[in-house]
C-alpha cells in the first residue's frame, strides 16, 4: 500500500510538474509575442514617404519580407500559445484544478486583440505604401512629359525644330475635309 501510494503521489507530482511547465511556457510564449507585436506596430506605423520610387519600392520590399520571412513564424507562435493555453485548462480541469489565469495582460483574448491591432495597422501600411508609390509614379510621369515638352520648346527657340512646337491648325487637322 505504500507503494501504490508512492507511486500516486510521484503520479500527481508529474502531472503537476508538467502543468507548471505548460505554465511557464505559455507566459513566456505570451510575453515574446506580445513583444514582437509592440515592436512590430512602430516600424508600421513610420509612414514617412521617400522621394525616390527606388526607395519606397525598397520600402515594399521590406514589407513583403517581413510579411513572407517575419510574420508566419509568429502565426505559429500565436496558434502553439493556444493550443498550449487550451491543453493546460483541460489537464487542469481533468486533475480537478483551477483553471490557469495567465499574468495581466497575457490571455489569450489580449493577444487577440494585439494580433487585431497589429493586422490593422498592417492593412494601413501597405495601402499608404502602394499609395504612395503610385503618387510617385504619377509624379515621374508628370516631369518626363515636362521634360519632352521643355526639350521640344528649347529646340524651338534655339533654332533647331524639325517641326513647330505646336501643329499648325489646318482644316484636315480639325477634320472639318
Amino acid at each position: 500500500m505504500a507503494e501504490t501510494a508512492a507511486n500516486r503521489i510521484c503520479k500527481v507530482l508529474a502531472v503537476n510538474q508538467e502543468n507548471e511547465q505548460l505554465m511557464e511556457d505559455y507566459e513566456k510564449l505570451a510575453s515574446d509575442l506580445l513583444e514582437w507585436i509592440r515592436r512590430t506596430i512602430p516600424w508600421l506605423e513610420n509612414r514617412v514617404p521617400e522621394n525616390t520610387m527606388h526607395a519606397m519600392q525598397q520600402k515594399l520590399e521590406d514589407f513583403r519580407d517581413y510579411r513572407r520571412l517575419h510574420k508566419p513564424p509568429k502565426v505559429q507562435e500565436k496558434c502553439q500559445l493556444e493550443i498550449n493555453f487550451n491543453t493546460l485548462q483541460t489537464k487542469l480541469r481533468l486533475s480537478n484544478r483551477p483553471a490557469f489565469m495567465p499574468s495581466e495582460g497575457r490571455m489569450v483574448s489580449d493577444i487577440n486583440n494585439a494580433w487585431g491591432c497589429l493586422e490593422q495597422v498592417e492593412k494601413g501600411y501597405e495601402e499608404w505604401l502602394l499609395n504612395e508609390i503610385r503618387r510617385l509614379e504619377r509624379l515621374d510621369h508628370l516631369a518626363e512629359k515636362f521634360r519632352q515638352k521643355a526639350s521640344i520648346h528649347e529646340a524651338w527657340t534655339d533654332g533647331d525644330e524639325k517641326e513647330e512646337p505646336y501643329p499648325k491648325v489646318t482644316w484636315e487637322w480639325l477634320g472639318l475635309v
